[in-house]
């Protein structure tokens, strides 16, 4: 009995530790990912496609989305990097 018991902890803790971690969303990554949105339907479904591209979720990145609309500070970020992004384009 006890062994089992330690089978299934053993294989729940290995299901656990490969499981990939979902990223930290920083203004560049949320970038990116908002470009490859808006080059989509723009359905839920596709939002949800290209977020796991980015080993994030759709809740990190609408979260995300939320805070650069409410801190202008971010939003200052999101923009300059955004700006830099465009100007590299262009070069």
């Amino acid at each position: 009995m006890k062994n089992i018991i330690l089978l299934l902890v053993l294989g729940l803790a290995l299901v656990v530790a490969c499981k990939p971690a979902t990223k930290t969303m920083t203004p560049e990554l949320f970038i990116e990912i908002e470009n490859k949105i808006l080059n989509t339907d723009l359905t839920p479904e596709a939002k949800e496609a290209v977020v796991k591209e980015y080993n994030v979720t759709l809740k990190q990145y609408e979260e995300f989305s939320q805070k650069v609309d409410e801190d202008p500070a971010l939003k200052a970020k999101v923009g300059e990097v955004r700006l830099e992004k465009m100007q590299g384009v262009k070069k």
